[in-house]
């Protein structure tokens, strides 16, 4: 048998604690007999035995056959799938080998690691059902979690299948990490080698240019070998031109001489193509610049036309102002740089998407752009701002104030389980934005076919988000085969809805039946409008068209689940208009602010129509309406402006200003207020992207050139998707501050490195990189040596992929076991223990009472007699006493005393010594006949009858009696 300790150093209390044993069974001066002190001793070595040994964690270790194998499969871009599908195929072959008492699971990772199956018996991955992204390969992030996932018992051992091209996190170290616990790794071989390979590492542009200046852009480009390539150059997506170039091999920059002559923001991309690349998605870079001019003003307006005079009065006012249609919204953070304010003229929320409302909210908090949003019937609550980073930005809340009571809208969405990889999830996310989008006293259902037609939740008011979102996340629609039952579903409980506006959204890959005519009539005339959305659609949009038609709603065609959901934020919209008052209305000035000075409170035309809001607490509202609604509200929010302004500025609800002679003041001082405010500050900064990291280098000097120390300096990293990180930079040197961010998603980096003195933001700069490519293009052949490593490091071996007998299962098999604690067990033998040393020790039976005690015990438990022993000689104490008072009370009943009561029927012989008499003396036996007074007995005692104390004190007590009479 085999046995551990968990905590062995206690062990070094026991020699001590014996010795303390065997001291004070030697001194004790305890008066017991021999028996007694030995076995008290080895009692007392027993029980202090226990206890240390349940101190030191005693352990017994079971035996245990079986294996636990988990397979980690890269999952990557630089695993091409062709081998990802082979990897799979390699798993189930390993495991047909394996014992029974073996187990395996499986683990993919790319970006980020997930459980595909847990270490089970039964092993048959027909199918990779988890999503991890592609763009990177974590082989920490693997290890790590197969080592967490693994069971307590068994042998444990991993097998990374990859190409090795780690880009993110430190393999080794987890393996290393991994080995005290038991686990042994072992490595497949993937990947291919790509020869011929040329690619772009860098594209240089200054970050900032004045106009007219000349500069270079610099190319960095990598080669496996000589060769010729053609470079192409483009700028804001213009093709600028191509040349002919040789590269030698290994790295080769080229510069292009460039000129900017307006301000304006600048994007360059730069293709290689080399013949016989195999990889093109590595042959392109890209980069951004920006030239700086007067102030400038982006208007993105629904209806372009009808904001011209809109324009007009910002270029008043000497703002260059450009104004573009929703498509010409920007794109990325980078070009919303080269604006010092933008507005939007009536724009929903589904028009510009999630992400791009991130990148605007990150361009006003973390860059100082102004944002004036301009209202309208696609606005604010109406245009399904309701929880979007556009509600955030802006000094106007959403939700309306309880006092005020609005008609209420409904919608029931038809969910439609779909077909193409990942749709009902993509179907949860965009009932999920739904929700959000609705208020409290908006209804909201939800119909379903999972083999019944059902509603998930039946129309209610959304007030409890979290809960119905609860029931929206554990959706699992099914393909239903018509739409006839779910419609009618939708259609019943709208109809019972006290709402004023009612929406059906069909969301569905157009496989369905129609309904019926008869059904669609009826849907329409309780007025009930459908909307469809067409998702992927296989079976030809017909018979979608033909509902959204028939239903007098809008017709979605979708191609990527990427539109679902804005389409499905603007659907929400339309039973959100209730929120819209069209009633005409003088505008009223409660507060004096920088955007209405020089206006009196009388000059303002009537507006025709608004859309009603709530004012933030920190906002301020120096115009309302008639009905106590804000009209124009601006706060500062991060290191910009914005503003809000709830009726519109054309010909619609603001007809009447149009031909104010203020309109273009009003608007200039507007659009003045919100331009970016902060000063540009002079640094040199230099940012690269290495190995997933980028690295942000910059020289700090003042305008004589002397170096400035100690300043507080933070990045404001804003990434591709608009999410934001703060980095502090460092100083290293004199004037020489550094900085690491991460880079894990592919586009472009926006950074604001901010000077800060006392709290306040005293300049800044705004600088990026880009990350061109994956870092998963960026080698051409597996890191056959980081995976040899890996395996000798971690115990195991290099598999051979094509050797079958090659096995994880079968190679270095050894015993393991299971600990079993014994603490515990040895605690409750030395607690019974402990009272039984003390019995031995300071307990003193007598044999007679022992056997008395056996007996009953003999009786009580086991139920068995015994022999029938022969009644005592004499009576106990109390019997005698029981006898005289039986006695008594017969004399004290009867009439007359019986003189011959106590006289005995013959003569008796008392012979008896005085045991109180001195020695040698000795009573003459006397017959004593008919004499009260002197006790008898009839015959006498028994010699070989046991005398009792009792008895012998009661004889003595009689003799005494004797003879004092």
């Amino acid at each position: 048998m085999n046995f551990q300790f968990t905590h062995p150093y206690y062990l070094m209390l026991l020699i001590p604690a014996l010795v303390w044993v065997v001291w004070l069974a030697l001194k004790s001066d305890v008066q017991v007999s021999a028996w007694r002190r030995w076995t008290g001793f080895w009692l007392r070595t027993v029980i202090v035995t226990a206890l240390i040994l349940a101190l030191a964690g005693l352990q017994w270790l079971r035996p245990l056959e079986g294996m636990n194998v988990f397979f980690l499969l890269d999952r990557s871009d630089s695993v091409p799938s062709p081998q990802q599908e082979a990897a799979r195929t390699l798993v189930n072959q390993m495991s047909e080998k394996k014992k029974k008492t073996d187990k395996a699971g499986v683990v993919v990772f790319g970006s980020e690691a997930s459980i595909e199956t847990a270490v089970n018996q039964a092993v048959d991955v027909e199918k990779i059902q988890a999503v991890v992204g592609r763009e990177r390969t974590d082989i920490e992030g693997a290890i790590r979690l197969g080592t967490a996932a693994f069971p307590e018992n068994g042998q444990k051992r991993l097998v990374l299948l990859s190409d090795g091209n780690e880009n993110v996190g430190d393999a080794m170290a987890s393996v290393l990490a991994s080995r005290p616990l038991g686990v042994t790794v072992d490595v497949v071989p993937m990947g291919i080698t790509r020869g011929n390979d040329v690619s772009v590492q860098k594209l240089s542009v200054p970050p900032k240019l004045k106009k007219g200046q000349v500069f270079e852009l610099k190319i960095f480009v990598q080669a496996d070998r000589a060769q010729s390539a053609t470079i192409r150059l483009y700028r804001n997506e213009q093709y600028l031109g191509e040349q002919k170039v040789e590269l030698s091999a290994g790295k080769n920059l080229f510069t292009f001489p460039q000129t900017l002559p307006e301000p304006g923001f600048y994007s360059y991309d730069v293709r290689v193509e080399a013949p016989g690349d195999l990889l093109p998605q590595n042959n392109r870079a890209s980069a951004f610049t920006s030239v700086k001019g007067e102030p400038r003003i982006l208007i993105v307006s629904s209806d372009p036309d009808a904001d011209k005079e809109l324009a007009r009065a910002l270029q008043s006012s000497r703002l260059e102002t450009k104004l573009v249609g929703i498509n010409g919204m920007p794109s990325t953070l980078g070009e919303m740089q080269s604006y010092d304010s933008i507005f939007l003229s009536n724009v929903a929320a589904g028009d510009l998407g999630r992400d791009l409302q991130l990148l605007l909210e990150s361009a006003v908090r973390d860059f100082g752009v102004g944002l004036v949003c301009v209202g309208g019937d696609q606005t604010y609550a109406a245009g399904g701002y309701r929880g979007t980073p556009l509600e955030t930005t802006l000094p106007l809340d959403m939700e309306l104030d309880s006092k005020k009571v609005l008609p209420s809208g409904a919608v029931a969405l038809v969910m439609h389980g779909m077909e193409f990889a990942n749709g009902n999830q993509v179907a949860r996310d965009c009932a999920q934005g739904v929700l959000a989008a609705l208020g409290p006293n908006d209804e909201m259902g939800v119909v379903l076919w999972d083999g019944n037609e059902h509603w998930l939740f039946p129309m209610t008011k959304v007030k409890d988000k979290k809960a119905l979102g609860r029931q929206i996340a554990g959706m699992n629609q099914g393909d239903l085969p018509s739409f006839q039952g779910v419609m009618t579903l939708a259609h019943e409980g709208l109809k019972k809805s006290h709402s004023n506006l009612k929406h059906i959204i069909v969301f569905s890959d157009g496989d369905p039946n129609a309904p019926s005519p008869s059904l669609m009539n009826d849907i329409v005339s309780d007025r009930i409008t459908v909307s469809t959305v067409l998702i992927a659609g296989h079976a030809g949009p017909e018979t979608m068209i033909w509902i959204a038609d028939h239903g007098k709603g809008r017709f979605y065609p979708v191609t990527s689940p990427n539109e679902l959901p804005q389409i499905f934020i603007k659907e929400a919209a339309v039973i959100l208009k209730s929120a819209i008052y069209e009633d005409p209305f003088k505008p009223q000035l409660r507060a004096s602010s920088e955007l209405v000075r020089g206006i009196g409170a009388t000059e303002y035309p009537m507006l025709l129509g608004y859309v009603a809001t709530t004012p933030k607490p920190r906002a301020e509202v120096p115009l309302w309406t008639d009905k106590g609604d804000p009209l124009l509200a601006h706060w500062q929010y991060g290191l910009g402006r914005a503003v809000a302004f709830t009726s519109d500025a054309k010909a619609k609800w603001a007809k009447n200003w149009l031909g104010w002679d203020k309109y273009k003041q009003f608007w200039s001082q507007i659009g003045q207020w919100s331009l970016r405010r902060l000063e540009n500050a002079d640094f040199t900064t230099d940012v690269t992207v290495e190995k997933g990291e980028g690295q942000i280098s910059l020289e700090a000097l003042d305008e004589q050139g002397n170096y400035k120390n100690f300043l507080e300096l933070v990045a404001d990293v804003v990434s591709p998707k608009g999410e934001k990180i703060s980095v502090p930079l460092e100083q290293t040197g004199p004037g020489h501050y550094e900085a690491k961010f991460p880079t894990k998603a592919v586009g472009s980096y926006v950074l604001n490195i901010k000077d800060i003195k006392d709290g306040k933001v005293r300049g800044s700069q705004v600088v990026g990189a880009s990350v061109n490519y994956s870092p998963e293009f960026n080698a051409s052949e597996p890191n056959e040596n980081l995976l040899r490593r890996l395996a000798e490091s971690g115990g195991g071996k290099v598999l051979d992929p094509d050797n079958l007998s090659d096995n994880p299962f079968l190679h270095d098999r050894q015993k393991t076991f299971q600990p079993r604690e014994l603490w515990e067990w040895l605690l409750k033998f030395a607690i019974l223990m402990f009272p039984l040393d003390v019995a031995v020790r300071r307990i003193q039976l007598e044999r007679e009472e022992m056997q008395r005690a056996w007996r009953k015990v003999r009786s009580k438990i086991f139920f068995w007699q015994g022999v029938p022993r022969e009644p005592e000689a004499e009576e106990s104490l109390t019997a005698l006493l029981a006898r005289r008072d039986q006695v008594r009370s017969t004399q004290t009943a009867a009439s007359e005393p019986n003189p011959d009561l106590f006289r005995p029927e013959k003569p008796v012989v008392l012979a008896t010594k005085d045991i109180f008499a001195p020695a040698g003396e000795q009573e003459s036996e006397t017959a004593v006949a008919d004499h009260p007074g002197v006790a008898t007995k009839s015959k006498e005692p028994d010699k070989n009858q046991p005398v009792s104390t009792t008895s012998r004190l009661l004889d003595a007590k009689r003799r005494a009696q004797k003879r004092k009479e």
